[in-house]
């Protein structure tokens, strides 16, 4: 391939950045309560927009997951195999799993603190904030976290990150017409085929497996693969696409909806009203590689715009694994924002975004001071220490093997390079 991009896509980085805060639009609209008592029939009566503009901020952020995947395969197709990586990973999700629960329940005052100053500026926000009372078990899961299900997203992804040398050889083979035509058959059986159907053929959970992250990755890496080609979609025309999407997804939910009001004899409508709404949804998918074209190609100029981006982009991942804590889950997210769905439309829109400001520096202070913390400790070099003594462990076993027996143009297999630019 040629053009191979080598300098850090700023873009990219800001796509992080917007992954993160469309997953907490998503949990303060459902599990903040926003959206599901939005729906209640009183409500509907006397704030029928509210309902409306919950789902189409549902709508519009439900590719948020997504995004993760895509960027993997965005960034993965040219980097090399570094079990570090994972590494680094893995030890966030322990030290978060381990230290929310500790604050959670010893520094209570800390998240009453905060929220109290949330409900000075949102009266309506639920005040009460109470420990959550981890068990020894508690600290058990998420010190395991592989063998449970604290976090969903970490799981499936090692087995992607696993993978990833493998289908980064694969890809490696076809050029970017064939990656696009596997890539377009797996998109109609996986998500067009599953959601017309609705049968599950590949056992997808509706986007909460590993198999889908997988495919995203694919897809991911096929943008690259266009990326480094030189192709530069119309900006404009994308957001566009970007949009009807949105509408598509939000407007068969409140089509169906009419269906059900029309004929209430008929469950169908009221059961699937939400079909489109999922991380495999065709315009849910589409529009997420329409979000990703778009960032690709945005720029940034001033070294304070791209510093800013790197720092908060850096702690994305770190605001997600903290957030969706089962601590925070069940103790501070639930229902804790219901009421916005009982104010003017107006108001709770303005509602949600204030507290999506608030929620999202409260959690980046948490990770930018664990990322701070590990700098000044050296304990990130420790992890990076570990991760490569593993590799080299591998990769002596993997070339004290005696070789098979092979023609005379065979060369002997490469090793995982430690020493090549990330």
């Amino acid at each position: 391939m040629e053009n191979i991009q080598k300098e850090k896509n700023y873009g990219i980085e800001l796509l992080r950045i917007l992954s993160i805060v469309f997953v907490l639009i998503l949990h303060i609209l459902g599990r903040g309560g926003v959206y599901p008592y939005a729906g209640t029939s009183a409500n509907l009566a006397e704030h029928p927009w509210n309902y409306k503009v919950a789902w189409i901020l549902e709508s519009a952020a439900y590719g948020a997951v997504n995004f993760f995947a895509l960027i993997s395969g965005f960034v993965g197709l040219r980097s090399h195999f570094h079990i570090k990586k994972w590494l680094r990973l893995w030890v966030l999700v322990v030290f978060w799993g381990v230290m929310v629960y500790v604050l959670f329940d010893n520094c209570t005052f800390i998240f009453q603190g905060f929220n109290d100053l949330l409900v000075k500026i949102i009266p309506v926000v639920k005040p009460e904030v109470e420990a959550y009372g981890a068990t020894a078990q508690s600290y058990r899961d998420v010190i395991l976290t592989i063998g449970t299900k604290q976090y969903w997203y970490f799981n499936m992804y090692t087995l992607l990150f696993i993978l990833m040398p493998i289908l980064n050889a694969g890809i490696s083979k076809l050029n970017k017409k064939q990656m696009t035509l596997i890539t377009f058959v797996i998109f109609l059986f996986a998500s067009v085929y599953k959601t017309i159907m609705d049968k599950d053929l590949f056992v997808l959970s509706g986007g909460y497996s590993a198999i889908w992250l997988i495919f995203m990755y694919l897809v991911g890496a096929t943008v690259k693969m266009y990326h480094e080609d030189g192709a530069k979609p119309n900006k404009l025309l994308c957001l566009g696409g970007y949009i009807a999407c949105v509408g598509a997804t939000a407007g068969f939910r409140f089509w169906f909806d009419h269906l059900y009001e029309l004929h209430p004899e008929q469950e169908v409508f009221h059961e699937k009203n939400d079909l489109l709404i999922s991380y495999t949804g065709p315009f849910v998918v589409i529009g997420c590689v329409l979000l990703l074209l778009i960032f690709m190609q945005l720029k940034l100029k001033t070294k304070v715009g791209k510093k800013i981006t790197l720092i908060l982009s850096s702690a994305s991942f770190g605001i997600y694994v903290f957030h969706v804590h089962n601590a925070i889950w069940d103790n501070y997210l639930y229902n804790r924002f219901y009421k916005f769905a009982y104010e003017p439309t107006g108001k709770m829109i303005l509602y949600i975004f204030i507290t999506l400001i608030a929620l999202y520096l409260f959690f980046a202070a948490f990770e930018l001071a664990r990322i701070y913390l590990f700098k000044l400790t050296r304990f990130d070099k420790l992890i990076d220490l570990v991760g490569d003594g593993i590799t080299k462990f591998v990769n002596k076993i993997y070339l004290d093997k005696k070789p098979k027996k092979r023609k005379a143009n065979e060369k002997d297999p490469e090793p995982m390079s430690e020493s090549k630019k990330e």
